[in-house]
């Protein structure tokens, strides 16, 4: 007679009798499922204050970047067929309690002991440029905003996180601006627009 002890018990598909060890593996697939079904699907919270930010739609590209305490890296992308002239007062950071222009763009001049200082730079057509923006930030790690002013119009910058700013930069390295159409980058990068821009409010005239 052969004795079943020692065995490891099989579970025949359709006996619906398992063996014990698997009881608990179910159990504990029908509480994982259970949970999936029920947990509220978690959505992005919108940044309160962030070191990186960024606009774009299919005529500018904007992004700001804190590299390190008090010194943000700006960088455009122009795809209008127009010139514009930037000055670096035309770009705003809003720390805690305050907005703070810029007061001059730094050019890398390939030494880093000798940048270029310019109150300016020109937006040429289907360009894109870096730059340093100098201004009194003190050693801000993280904003709670960024604008930019071209002509009338007012751009207002979005915070991101970190992986979605890498992201983004990559996409926007890929994009051909000697294309005659953009539009087929942008479907294949799959990129969306950020951030808002509005009419910018003059101050008025006294009579």
């Amino acid at each position: 007679m052969v004795s079943n002890r020692g065995r490891q018990r099989r579970w025949i598909p359709g006996s619906g009798v398992p063996p014990s060890g698997s009881y608990m593996k179910i159990l504990l697939l029908v509480i994982f499922a259970l949970i999936q079904n029920t947990a509220p699907k978690l959505e992005k919270k919108p940044l309160d204050k962030s070191s990186y930010f960024a606009f774009v739609d299919r005529e500018y590209i904007f992004t700001l970047e804190i590299v390190r305490p008090g010194v943000p890296i700006f960088n455009f992308v122009s795809m209008v067929d127009k010139d514009e002239n930037l000055l670096a007062k035309q770009v705003r950071l809003t720390l805690d309690n305050r907005k703070v222009p810029g007061t001059f763009f730094l050019v890398d001049t390939g030494d880093p002991k000798e940048p270029v200082i310019v109150p300016s730079v020109r937006m040429r057509p289907k360009s894109a440029f870096g730059v340093r923006l100098q201004g009194e930030f003190g050693q801000e790690k993280e904003l709670l905003g960024v604008s930019v002013l071209i002509g009338d119009q007012d751009f207002n910058l979005v915070p991101l996180s970190s992986f979605d700013f890498e992201n983004l930069v990559l996409k926007v390295n890929r994009l051909n601006l000697a294309s005659p159409d953009l539009s087929d980058d942008w479907r294949v990068l799959k990129l969306e627009n950020m951030g808002s821009r509005s009419n910018a409010m003059r101050k008025r005239t006294p009579n």
